[in-house]
């Protein structure tokens, strides 16, 4: 039985973080990371990181080291202690001073329940048991906040979300292409993933939160995997963005362009790979049964590579999702051909 609660499941996970942002109608978008690991699993230390674009200015980053204890584990809801991060069943509040750099404070209200689709799995490796979790613990909510920076104070409202990820698969070693998405307002709220891994498969999580319920499924009809993949810099892809799901009754619209882009870490090698991490803010506009309305939020890219790709033949880029790491060529059935197969719904 998977363990779903909103606290730290350090060990023995590879990786940990959870991930919050923050969107409001006037285009502020913060990104809020707590780490118990970085993104790769490579760094065991716990930090806190926040991204901030604020309408007409460039980019922030504000990062702070964390103690090992700092954390809390074996609970029902997310601690964090001194405190930072303080949960209880109606929502969560924040009190996080970045010493030299800034201060956010506010509080989250909850509007929905913890979302665990697919029990929680987002991927799993049937040979080894390896696995990786996703459970969004604050799928829909709306938020408060004072932030302060330099000598600049906002004061703001809109809608945030909260995820928590961990496991024992390390992204670098499973994940190809990577898109995710969270958009809403103050009535609704769509969420989704699409995974291409290393050996060819394709995993999809969506769900749309209404006053009506919860509805979750595993099929997505989208381009953006498409329009990424062979772009050499996807942090110039100037476009739109298009889906349909829960059987093509609803779709998302939204825009990714260069000035949108609030984290770009492009091409960085770790470990024998070469990695790109792109988030964007964005506003959609979703399209159901009977109405069309905008939704504001987040979405990312993340790319996995070998370190020699761009070294590769046409033929061998078009067949990297068959390889080892040094490229060289599995047979007809890849040794992890059970990893993401989601069922269908």
């Amino acid at each position: 039985m998977i363990d779903l609660r909103n606290a730290s499941h350090r060990a023995p996970a590879f990786f940990e973080w959870f991930y919050f942002h923050f969107v409001t109608p006037e285009g502020v978008a913060i990104n809020l990371v707590l780490h118990e690991t970085d993104i790769l699993g490579q760094r065991a230390e716990p930090y806190l990181s926040m991204s901030i674009l604020l309408p007409g200015q460039s980019p922030c980053y504000l990062r702070r080291e964390l103690r090992m204890d700092m954390i809390a584990g074996e609970q029902s809801f997310l601690h964090v202690k001194d405190p930072l991060v303080i949960e209880d069943e109606r929502g969560i509040t924040f009190d996080i001073p970045f010493p030299g750099q800034g201060h956010f404070k506010g509080r989250i209200t909850k509007l929905a329940a913890p979302l665990a689709v697919q029990d929680g799995v987002l991927y799993q490796d049937s040979i080894t048991g390896r696995t990786s979790h996703w459970v969004v613990q604050v799928p829909h909510s709306t938020f408060t906040a004072l932030l302060q920076l330099g000598d600049e104070t906002c004061h703001l409202a809109g809608m945030a979300y909260q995820d928590h990820q961990w496991g024992s698969t390390l992204l670098q070693e499973s994940v190809a292409d990577w898109v995710w998405g969270h958009f809403s307002n103050d009535r609704m709220a769509v969420l989704f993933f699409q995974i291409r891994t290393q050996y060819g498969q394709m995993i999809e999580r969506v769900a749309m939160l209404t006053d009506e319920g919860c509805f979750a499924g595993t099929v997505l009809e989208t381009n953006y995997l498409n329009m990424l993949v062979p772009n050499k810099n996807p942090g110039a892809f100037t476009g739109p963005v298009a889906m349909s799901f829960l059987g093509g009754s609803q779709q998302l619209e939204f825009d990714l362009s260069p000035t949108k882009i609030m984290r770009s870490r492009l091409d960085e090698t770790h470990r024998q790979k070469v990695i790109t991490y792109l988030r964007w803010a964005s506003t959609a506009n979703h399209q159901g049964a009977c109405c069309r309305q905008p939704l504001y939020g987040i979405s990312e890219y993340i790319r996995v590579r070998p370190a020699r790709y761009e070294k590769l033949s046409q033929r061998e880029h078009r067949e990297y999702h068959l390889r080892h790491d040094d490229g060289d060529l599995l047979g007809d059935s890849p040794p992890l051909s059970t990893l993401g197969a989601p069922a269908t719904g």
